[in-house]
């Protein structure tokens, strides 16, 4: 009897250890921004468990972070968020030569990155887009009067605001980008721009029959793509995801618009580093990247300009060279400036 027991405890106290024995790695990135079938192919191939946490905001992030919550890998996006983190030295180096899938990467997405606080020493990029103007060509046309101008204006001079009210028209629900692109459509900086300043705009954004979009990206989407609403601000995945039918013209206007890159990072906190360094490389993985950009319809960190990644996405649209000119990273900003933005946006922006 007692050898038995032997025979089934012992292989059971085996199989007990090794449980404990499993890696965790903690992930925590934006909402729906990966493929979950990525994520269970890197546990299988790793043999570690991996702990998934979304955030909805850059905020809630940060938030996250200063209570203590520890994690091995974040997404952070090219904004204040990333200066803060990086001036914190909230974050350590990654150690690219660990990662043989680096070379994949855009090499023109890490020069872009470095202006930040030499930001690439610290990311590396993971998806990258822009903010916009989408125009529902088939809706807008009849009421214009004829092509629409690739200006902001349409959503924020008044007259011509009020010529398109009637299919809909929004602004994006993010209140520094909005208040960002408003300033470049009228020349200045909203980063040099001081609380005064700001307070005094923020009347002047939101015109008559112009909406604000809902948080949720996937509300939204199904607003372009159902013809909700026919033309307004926008983030390039969220018009990809919505132009099934070919309807909607995205471009950067001539007053410019947003560049944004959310990179993957490793906290300098982060309780495993090198499984953080394994699932990066997992990540950059092209057949892995396209998987990912697919499920989400953003552009990945590959260097399209190779012909062996540019096939993997044959209908993938990416600015311009143009266009790319016309674009800027949304500007590093003071705490008193965010406050003027978000009393702004509550006054005058965000109200019903």
């Amino acid at each position: 009897m007692m050898e038995w027991l032997k025979a089934v405890i012992v292989p059971l106290a085996t199989m007990s250890s090794l449980a404990q024995a499993q890696e965790v790695l903690k992930v925590y990135n934006w909402v729906d921004y990966i493929d979950p079938a990525v994520v269970a192919d890197f546990e299988r191939e790793s043999g570690a468990k991996v702990e998934y946490r979304q955030f909805a905001t850059s905020g809630e992030m940060l938030a996250s972070l200063e209570g203590g919550e520890r994690f091995d890998v974040i997404v952070p996006t090219s904004d204040s968020v990333l200066v803060k983190l990086l001036q914190e030295k909230r974050l350590q180096p990654v150690r690219t030569e660990a990662l043989s899938n680096y070379a994949s990467v855009d090499p023109d997405l890490q020069v872009k990155l470095s202006a930040i606080q030499q930001a690439h020493r610290y990311v590396v990029p993971y998806m990258w887009g822009t903010v916009g103007l989408f125009v529902n060509t088939e809706l807008v046309a009849p009421l214009y009067g004829g092509e629409p101008p690739n200006s902001w204006s349409l959503l924020f001079e008044p007259q011509q605001a009020q010529r398109l009210s009637a299919c809909g028209l929004s602004l994006l629900n993010a209140e520094e980008e909005v208040f960002s692109i408003w300033f470049a459509y009228k020349g200045r900086s909203l980063g040099t721009s001081g609380p005064r300043r700001i307070a005094a705009e923020a009347p002047q954004i939101r015109n008559a029959g112009v909406g604000i979009g809902p948080p949720e990206f996937s509300a939204y989407t199904e607003q372009m793509r159902t013809g909700k609403v026919c033309a307004g601000m926008a983030w390039s995945g969220l018009v990809n995801a919505a132009n099934n039918d070919g309807k909607l013209r995205y471009s950067i206007p001539v007053e410019g618009g947003l560049l944004f890159i959310d990179s993957l990072a490793i906290p300098a906190n982060a309780p495993n580093p090198e499984l953080a360094h394994r699932f990066i490389n997992f990540m950059l993985a092209p057949e892995n990247a396209v998987r990912n950009a697919r499920a989400i319809d953003f552009t990945p960190s590959l260097d399209l300009s190779r012909e062996e990644y540019r096939r993997l996405l044959p209908k993938l649209s990416v600015p311009s060279q143009e266009e790319l000119r016309r674009l800027h990273f949304l500007e590093p900003i003071t705490d008193k400036q965010k406050v003027a933005i978000g009393e702004g946006w509550q006054q005058y922006i965000a109200k019903p």
